[in-house]
């Protein structure tokens, strides 16, 4: 086995260490990534990815994770529950892994002494390549820098919230937020057109406090939703979270790596002797997943950040009567995400 370096600090890039070591390669060095980059105070990980954390870290779920029993859209001013869909056991009989929140720094510090090999300052990508025979990049400052950001993000965290125990979307104006629970914490991202502020009037007496504790996190480039037509160049295997914007308009938004860490690993081993056929067949397999997610993932923000009353008004309409007289409809529809699953395709 050959000496490989993965950049990065996130999720992905601790996940692409774990799997290199379960695919032997052992000579593994770590570098933090070339800019901070923004990191998400909670992780929520759907079957596809909770999966993945199960075979490489098998304690981090059990120890550390939150489950979630129900997923929920709410109208943001009164409350009003426009959708509901399981999670809990029949999500987890449905996908065959779970749906887990984890707060990021206890789910990082355990990975990192699952890895035990720490993270090295950062050093030029020409100069880490001349040491390594591959490079794994799992970190900002390797894609565009964005020219504008028309969406803007807010993130507050509270002790509690009366529904903790539910994943809830409230849908505003024009404007959205992503509530989700961790084992301790309650968090909330709120995402707006860049031109439109918060206004209290517009929310839920329940969602006042954390108006009040917002802070911002940063915008999001419409640009970032562009698939990149290369994985790799040269010797360096970008994973999705090098290349496209780390502040994400979902929280799962970033999960995409690391699949992309473990199909990965599984091509360095099963081309062990050449490199750049391993590299080829990575990105064969990664990119139209690559290309799928982010189209979801923009159709999501122009969605619900939809001018338009009339228009957020028909979405209202079809969201309401698909989940409350046709929830198998509603669930087929997010089964090509959750039920992905690349373990079992990619051994």
């Amino acid at each position: 086995m050959y000496p490989v370096a993965i950049i990065g600090e996130s999720l992905a890039a601790q996940l692409a260490a774990l799997a290199c070591g379960a695919s032997g390669f052992h000579e593994t060095t770590r570098y933090a990534g070339p800019e901070a980059g923004y990191r998400s105070p909670i992780v929520s990980l759907g079957a596809n990815a909770s999966r993945l954390l199960k075979a490489l870290a098998p304690d981090a779920v059990d120890a550390l994770g939150y489950r979630p029993d129900r997923q929920q859209i709410r109208f943001a001013k009164s409350a009003y529950l426009l959708a509901e869909l399981p999670l809990g056991e029949f999500y987890e009989q449905r996908y065959g892994a779970p749906l887990v929140n984890f707060s990021a720094r206890s789910l990082s510090q355990h990975l990192e002494k699952e890895i035990a090999n720490p993270l090295l300052t950062s050093r030029r990508l020409e100069e880490i390549e001349q040491s390594h025979r591959l490079t794994i990049a799992s970190a900002p400052g390797y894609a565009e820098s964005p020219q504008q950001t028309p969406v803007t993000v807010f993130e507050a965290t509270l002790p509690d919230h009366p529904l903790r125990r539910a994943n809830v979307l409230w849908r505003g104006k024009g404007q959205y937020v992503e509530q989700l629970s961790d084992s301790d914490l309650v968090h909330f991202r709120f995402v707006t057109p860049s031109n439109q502020v918060f206004d209290e009037a517009d929310w839920h007496p329940s969602l006042h406090e954390a108006l009040d504790a917002k802070t911002h996190a940063g915008g999001i480039d419409l640009g970032s939703f562009q698939a990149k037509d290369t994985l790799f160049a040269g010797r360096v295997a970008y994973l999705s979270d090098a290349l496209h914007s780390s502040l994400h308009c979902k929280v799962d938004g970033g999960n995409t790596a690391m699949e992309d860490a473990w199909v990965l690993s599984r091509m360095m081993e099963n081309y062990e002797e050449d490199i750049g056929d391993g590299l080829a067949a990575y990105e064969r397999f990664r990119r139209p997943r690559h290309r799928k997610v982010l189209a979801q993932m923009r159709d999501h923000l122009i969605r619900l950040t939809q001018p338009s009353s009339a228009r957020r008004f028909q979405q209202h309409v079809g969201t309401a009567l698909q989940n409350r007289l046709l929830p198998e409809i509603a669930l087929q529809q997010q089964d090509w995400l959750y039920e992905h699953d690349v373990i079992k395709g990619f051994r």
